[in-house]
């Protein structure tokens, strides 16, 4: 069964105390964001610290640029709304961003599924409220992995593409990032799922000294006083590109 415990700064969930992830976001200098991430072995998929300031840590929603400028990095307020029980994977954050008025609402709302034998299922629903004027967005606007330290990494594409050169600036379905951890030697990956109706994704991997994953959105716009939503499936495997059918569980979620 699952289990949530809720601080100040952080939303951690177990099954049957056995640890599932980590939501952190109470530090508004960074995006709300999963780390550690756990496979179901137990094995750690997420890096928390920013050694390369350009990529977030863990899996997290970032937002490019909006109206052509980028967001203020702080952001005015972020909050947990009340969940009922204790025994459900399911919470939500919304983050108001800073401006004269409220510029920006995003909500995002995470259900975390129950462990399968090699697969951990993580599901992010982001809506994102223009409150009082249209919002144009575009840039590095959605979903990010920054994969712990992995040797032999290689990233593959749903195209059946695989290695940086090959899946970076590609539009694909889906992308995944996969290695052998460094410390356990143990085969390890994350796949990101954009949800079709989320419209076309670019995907961009660095795969060949550390490990980055992201699926940028095509540029939108939210007129005002409207919502714009996007969904993503991210997937914490055991194994490799050759012993994990990601097409099959990519099916299962669309």
């Amino acid at each position: 069964m699952l289990h949530r415990e809720v601080t100040e700064k952080d939303i951690s969930i177990t099954e049957d105390d056995v640890p599932v992830l980590t939501c952190c976001y109470g530090d508004l200098e960074r995006p709300s964001y999963f780390h550690p991430l756990y496979t179901p072995n137990g094995q750690v998929v997420t890096e928390g610290a920013e050694t390369r300031a350009q990529y977030p840590p863990g899996v997290c929603f970032v937002i490019g640029t909006v109206n052509g400028e980028k967001l203020d990095q702080q952001p005015l307020t972020r909050r947990r709304m009340p969940s009922t029980g204790e025994t459900s994977g399911e919470f939500t954050i919304v983050t108001t961003w800073r401006a004269q008025e409220p510029l920006l609402i995003e909500t995002l709302t995470a259900q975390v599924q129950p462990r399968q034998t090699e697969m951990q299922v993580l599901d992010m629903e982001i809506s994102l409220h223009a409150p009082t004027a249209s919002l144009e967005f575009a840039g590095n606007t959605g979903f990010a992995y920054y994969a712990v330290e992995m040797e032999y990494r290689r990233a593959m594409n749903a195209d059946g593409r695989i290695g940086e050169s090959e899946v970076n600036e590609r539009v694909s379905e889906w992308g995944t990032l996969c290695g052998i951890t460094a410390t356990e030697q143990a085969g390890v990956g994350v796949a990101i799922f954009p949800h079709p109706e989320n419209g076309e994704t670019t995907f961009f991997a660095e795969d060949a000294s550390f490990g980055f994953l992201f699926s940028q959105a095509a540029p939108f716009t939210i007129n005002a006083g409207e919502t714009h939503t996007l969904k993503c499936r991210v997937l914490a495997y055991i194994g490799d590109l050759f012993t994990v059918d990601v097409w099959q569980y990519y099916q299962d979620y669309i």
